[in-house]
């Protein structure tokens, strides 16, 4: 078993899993209560231990049922399972004030199962004997990469049968145990975490930042034991095992830095919220590393004796929910010193005021009332903590939203009368509002004298004569644009040229002369002429259209228009609503229905189709409204009206950097310096932003966030290079270019394949920039790339032929049995692709009807298909070879059918129940020689009987049913002359819960 997934990663980081301090569990010999798999001895030891009381197996047996009533259920994706688990009150299920307390333990392989439906993570992570987290791993370099995991959990795991264990599971793990590669735009290298979310999960990089402490040591006994337990001792002694098994591999890195004991009940307890909205639902979301850390970097800093610091995370990054998740910790850390906390989250505008108080209500917070300043006076001054229990007698944590134009000189704490209350101060984008010299900032900073002020921001300001951190004693912790990106968390920002005959025309209408400029004053007038009004309105009209119909395809995508008046705001706006069929929405401070506007071109995505945005709306038009603390995923392509400088710009650029599908850029269309070169344009772009994202040594890399077309025109030359020797195929004759790549190694195909994609992202990025591509050969290109991706799909297809794993119901024949024939010589008036095809395709509509697939006739019979098929490409050289091929498809097609109809007759003598069929067959197996099938079936009646009249629509669990049913299952046996052992009468009702009553 050397180079697969137990060698190079499964059962290296199973053994990492106990170097942390798991126990590794078994399958054999163990009590498992199929409804959740709990493990029930473990759960009834662990349960005690943590409550330090003893409970009766009736009591421990009750709370089992409680977890499987609370998971079952296809709504809450887990909320009140998650509620239950993280109640400390009453008998706990963990205990998340002493993570050392619990029992952990580690197991492979273990079958979730429901209905007919079953899935096998590779690790399964037990707390206190409750599944609640899975590893699933893959080999190095696979096919599809870390995507394959992914596909897997859209596709397979998203089934209603699987819903209760999802519901219950709080952390997952994806690991091919390589390093990161920044530079893939789909993510195929890499480990990464995230919590069940229904089909709409999120997956997470972490990229650690402390040293997590570990035990490097493993006995030789628990290695064997394990090695022997999973049946892959061969591996043992292996170079590859070896390597694999060391505790700095990527894997073995990640399962310390999201499993280690305290970090995943940390994860627990501090990392998992579940967020409602009226737009998208409910959603249950994990905490980003980044928070993660800066969590844990608040609370040394408190430690410390720090009241003033900032939180420097780039725009895009989380710093809402990074608020919220901090409340929960320091809630926390000041309880243990007997203070009570009272938390503000301060804004400086109103629509910034709405909007982070609802996002903190979705997340089940209370929002604590402030209209004017004498009700801040009121609340600042009050001891009392706002109502922080539900309707239902939840806990809920209050934040005070306020808007800083509240804060006055009589707004004060009073320190003496509120010594066991700790006021914590969330202050957002601390870049804007809060100047040395400023009433706000006085005001604020004078209210409470033992407060914690914590800056939240993505632009500080580093200027000389005035620094961001000269108010806030230094930072917290920081997360750059570039690791943003990187994270998939942010896009680059692309910005695009404007055509050179729509230039001409403004240059027109300003009447200018060859070099001059336009100056404010002019843009300013001009700007409200109907004339312009319509010429930049034709021209974003066009532009768009091309950009979401020919470039990318997808309508879902919507766009803004920056105006540089309130006037042409609303005279482009009409301007779409008479010409255009581009619909938008016009946002300004004294337009009625801007929240609803918002929310409208924001969308939902479609019941239907996930893939579709539901909105009326493609765009929308601003002026002042909407430049920050707007997220619309979907907007991706920003046309900018006026000038914007310092850290507005970066703010506005901003709301088209949120990742969307698969898009790799945000892009920026701006229309103030037409009159100018683009070049000028850019360096006035580059040297705006370079101020905003350096870092505070002054240090900045403006590449790591903007995007030129210089930067796209250096890689397309790049490209020309690597593709010369294919380009005169490609463009001439594709027939050579087919040939060409027949003899390639799979790895060399790969690279091929990217860079044919990266020629045609080039060629849509020249094109949007208006540069000149009609040299290009892009539809050739296009060819090419679906010849090398056809090209691979074979290889890996004639990989799965040779896999004996492998499921023939998963390979394409089409390709290979076309290749196959293409090798030898064969007289085509004899047969053609087609003739083999019609067999092979039939045959597999035969495996795939199959309603017994555990059947060993039924494994034989696939096993001969893959030989037949192998030596249709081994030997398939000559007519009569391919005849012999064909006759033997042929033969196996009456074998697979006529097995396919014998289950069909036993499962009509049940009445069209399959599950009968199958334990019918398998009785028939393990007793043939004192039954036969009459018998089998009198038996089965009898059962099937005694089982409806004790069961009454009840299903109770297996070891109940066990009880209950051996008396009559023993005596259905005796009834027609078997007398069966009681280890054999187990056997057969398992038979019975394992299919028909599972």
């Amino acid at each position: 078993m050397i180079h697969n997934e137990d060698s190079r990663v499964k059962i290296p980081a199973l053994l990492h899993f106990l170097r942390l301090g798991y126990k590794y569990q078994t399958k054999r010999e163990t009590v498992i209560d199929n409804r959740n798999n709990i493990f029930v001895d473990i759960f009834r030891d662990s349960i005690c231990h943590i409550n330090n009381a003893k409970y009766t197996d009736t009591r421990i047996l009750e709370l089992i049922k409680e977890i499987d009533l609370l998971t079952d259920n296809q709504k809450d994706k887990g909320r009140a399972f998650f509620e239950r688990l993280t109640n400390q009150t009453g008998i706990k299920l963990i205990d998340l004030k002493n993570p050392l307390n619990n029992n952990f333990h580690v197991i492979s392989e273990l079958p979730f199962k429901r209905d007919r439906e079953n899935f096998r993570p590779d690790l399964t992570i037990l707390v206190n004997g409750i599944p609640l987290g899975f590893i699933e791993v893959k080999k190095p370099n696979n096919n599809e990469g870390i995507q394959a995991e992914f596909k897997r959990m859209r596709k397979e795991r998203s089934k209603d049968e699987f819903i209760p264990y999802f519901n219950q599971l709080q952390v997952l793990g994806f690991t091919n145990n390589l390093e990161y590669n920044d530079e893939e735009l789909i993510k195929m290298s890499g480990s990464f975490y995230t919590t069940p979310n229904g089909n709409k999960h999120s997956y997470n990089h972490f990229r650690e930042e402390h040293q997590v402490p570990i035990n490097e040591y493993l006995s030789e006994v628990m290695l064997d034991r394990v090695l022997i337990d999973n049946n892959v001792m061969s591996i043992k002694k292996t170079n590859e095992f070896e390597s694999n098994l060391k505790p700095y591999t990527p894997c073995n890195r990640f399962i310390t830095s999201v499993f280690s004991k305290e970090r995943l009940i940390k994860f627990i307890r501090y990392g998992i919220v579940y967020v409602d909205s009226t737009r998208d639902g409910l959603n249950k979301h994990i905490i980003r590393y980044p928070q993660f850390f800066a969590l844990e970097a608040t609370i040394e800093k408190l430690k410390e004796g720090m009241n003033r610091g900032v939180v420097w995370h780039t725009q895009g990054s989380g710093k809402t929910g990074l608020a919220y998740f901090a409340t929960n910790m320091l809630r926390d850390y000041y309880q243990e010193k007997n203070v009570v906390t009272k938390f503000y989250f301060v804004v400086d505008r109103l629509d910034l005021l709405i909007q982070s108080s609802g996002e903190f209500a979705s997340r089940g917070m209370s929002i604590a009332s402030i209209n004017n300043k004498e009700d801040f006076v009121k609340n600042i001054k009050s001891p009392v903590i706002v109502s922080t229990v539900s309707n239902d007698g939840k806990y809920k944590e209050t934040m005070n939203v306020v808007n800083i134009h509240k804060f006055s000189e009589e707004a004060t704490v009073d320190s003496e009368l509120d010594k066991k209350i700790q006021r914590i101060y969330f202050l957002d984008e601390v870049h804007r509002s809060y100047k040395p010299r400023g009433t706000f900032l006085s005001n604020l900073l004078g209210v409470d004298p033992n407060g914690i002020f914590i800056g939240l921001t993505g632009t500080p300001i580093l200027k000389r004569e005035f620094k961001t951190t000269d108010l806030f004693s230094g930072y917290i912790h920081k997360y750059y644009y570039n690791k943003s990106i990187a994270d998939g968390y942010t896009l680059k920002i692309k910005k695009e040229n404007i055509s050179t005959k729509f230039k001409t025309e403004v240059r027109g209408l300003f009447d200018l002369k060859e070099d001059e400029k336009i100056s404010s004053t002019q843009w300013e007038l001009v700007g409200k002429q109907s004339n312009f009004v319509e010429k930049i309105s034709e021209y974003i009209d066009e532009d768009f259209d091309i950009f979401r119909k020919e470039i990318y395809n997808d309508m879902s995508l919507g766009y803004m228009i920056v105006t540089s008046s309130s006037d042409q705001a609303r005279a482009i706006q009409e301007w779409f609503e008479t010409n255009s069929d581009l619909k938008t929405a016009l946002v300004l401070y004294d337009e009625d229905y801007n929240k609803e506007n918002q929310e409208e071109f924001r969308g939902k995505k479609s019941k239907d189709n996930p893939n579709v945005i539901d909105s009326k709306y493609q765009g929308v038009v601003v002026y002042n409204m909407l430049l920050t603390g707007f997220d619309a995923p979907r907007l991706k392509r920003l046309y900018l009206l006026r000038r914007i400088k310092d850290h507005s710009l970066l703010q506005t650029l901003a709301r088209v950097n949120r990742p969307y599908k698969n898009m790799r850029y945000g892009y920026v269309v701006d229309f103030v310096d037409v009159t100018e070169e683009y070049e000028e344009t850019n360096r006035r772009y580059l040297e705006e932003l370079r101020d905003d994202i350096a870092d505070e040594d002054g240090q900045s890399d403006v590449e790591d966030i903007f995007v030129d077309v210089e930067e796209v025109r250096k890689q397309l030359k790049t490209l020309n290079n690597k593709l010369f020797i294919y380009m005169g195929n490609i463009e001439n004759n594709l027939e050579d270019f087919r040939h060409q790549i027949e003899i390639m190694e799979e790895s060399q195909l790969k690279e091929l394949r990217a860079n044919l994609n990266a020629y045609k992202e080039c060629y849509n990025e020249l094109r949007m920039a208006r540069e000149e591509v009609s040299h290009m050969p892009i539809e050739n290109v296009k060819e090419a790339y679906k010849e090398v991706s056809n090209r691979i799909k074979f290889k890996h297809d004639e990989e799965r032929l040779s896999d004996p794993e492998s499921d023939v119901e998963d390979i394409d024949f089409s390709s290979l049995v076309v290749e196959f024939l293409k090798i030898g010589e064969i007289d085509l008036d004899f047969t053609t692709e087609n003739d083999v095809l019609d067999i092979v395709n039939r045959i597999k509509n035969e495996f795939h009807i199959n309603l017994d697939k555990s059947d060993q006739a039924y494994i034989n019979l696939k096993q001969e298909f893959k030989d037949i098929m192998l030596s249709l490409k081994n030997n398939g050289d000559t007519t009569e070879k391919v005849k012999n091929v064909i006759d033997n498809l042929k033969y196996l097609f009456t074998k697979i059918r006529k097995l396919n109809m014998d289950n069909s007759g036993i499962v009509a003598k049940y009445k069209g129940d399959d599950s009968c069929m199958r334990i019918h067959k398998q009785l028939l197996k393990n007793y043939s020689e004192n039954l036969d099938d009459s018998t089998v079936y009198n038996i089965m009646i009898e059962i099937i009987g005694e089982m409806d009249k004790l069961l009454g629509g009840y299903q109770p669990t297996v070891e109940i049913m066990t009880r209950q049913l051996m008396r009559p299952v023993r005596g259905a046996f005796i009834n027609n002359g078997l007398r069966l052992g009681k280890s054999q009468v187990v056997d057969v009702i398992h038979l019975f819960t394992d299919d028909k009553f599972k």
